[in-house]
């Protein structure tokens, strides 16, 4: 058997319904699209025993709708015994018009001691549901435990470069050029899914200090994990006491999403604690000498240390 024509071409349309949901549902999601309206949120009104579809929009199997204003559906009587009943969105390839070819439906569950969820129509042909919500319908009449099952259909990927982040009003996953950094936007913010591995050694340099006979100074990043092996610091100047500023910044890709306290030695027998600044702060990045004892001028030494934290998105 030869395989069938290509669609659509310049000389084959889509010029039926399943063509035009073969082609769509090879790149399209199903379910509630993110940010429309109030997006499908389903309630009950339990005196008109109805349950009610929020405005939003859809798609299913390529198929667009529309909710401008809420849509109310009857729930069936009460039975004997409980049961859970189901609010979905059906798309019903039989129906010969548009307004009936995806519609608000709910779906009787079987009453029982312990009843099941009633099962979702997906099929080749015929009906195609995407869920909405579910509740118990109870002997007593009651509805009861109304709980949200919309499925979102996800927006496609976007690639950008860090310095134009798009809004993250849209949740989606975002590909940053620049950086490697994989995304995703959660509806306020891009939160960092993965970052290629970083390192970076650092120049330690400042007026009344030496690093000379001292370990490089490294920072090291995975994922969100930062690492951080300072080197050890000879004062040449004059005393120093908390608190100043320490030579070396830690780069932006590398900075702590809240400040860091890290103890160390020297000169004396004190401890020392130093402080590296978050993002967001005037410092960022910046690494000081906040308490302890006063480190001696000419031959004073602040030995190195190693520390490790959570870097900023």
């Amino acid at each position: 058997m030869a395989i069938d024509a290509a669609f659509p071409t310049s000389d084959s349309t889509l010029s039926t319904m399943a063509q035009w949901e073969k082609f769509f549902t090879g790149f399209s999601a199903d379910g509630v699209i993110p940010g429309v309206l109030n997006e499908l949120a389903a309630t009950l009104n339990t005196g008109a025993r109805t349950a009610v579809l929020g405005t939003g929009a859809a798609q299913i199997r390529g198929f667009h709708v529309d909710n401008p204003s809420t849509t109310a559906t009857s729930i069936p009587a009460a039975d004997a015994q409980n049961r859970i009943d189901r609010l979905a969105l059906r798309l019903d390839r039989t129906a010969s018009a548009a307004a009936n070819w995806i519609k608000p439906v709910v779906i009787k569950g079987t009453p029982a001691t312990s009843p099941a969820i009633p099962a979702l129509s997906q099929t080749g042909g015929g009906n195609y549901d995407i869920p909405i919500a579910r509740w118990t319908a109870a002997s007593n009449g009651s509805l009861s435990g109304l709980t949200d099952e919309r499925v979102f259909a996800a927006a496609p990927p976007v690639e950008f470069r860090s310095g134009a982040r798009p809004a993250a009003t849209l949740r989606r996953v975002g590909f940053e050029r620049d950086t490697g950094k994989v995304l995703f936007a959660d509806g306020s913010v891009w939160r960092t899914i993965y970052q290629p591995p970083l390192d970076q050694v650092l120049t330690i340099s400042g007026s009344g200090w030496s690093t000379s006979g001292a370990a490089s100074t490294v920072v090291r990043r995975r994922g969100d994990m930062v690492t951080c092996r300072y080197g050890s610091l000879t004062r040449t100047g004059g005393a120093v006491s908390p608190d100043v500023r320490l030579p070396g910044t830690i780069p932006a890709d590398f900075v702590p999403i809240e400040a860091v306290y890290a103890y160390t030695g020297g000169s004396g027998a004190d401890l020392r604690r130093l402080t590296i600044y978050p993002s967001g702060d005037s410092r960022a990045g910046q690494i000081w000498f906040t308490a302890g004892a006063s480190i001696p001028s000419s031959g004073g030494t602040l030995l190195g240390f190693s520390t490790s934290w959570v870097g900023a998105a």
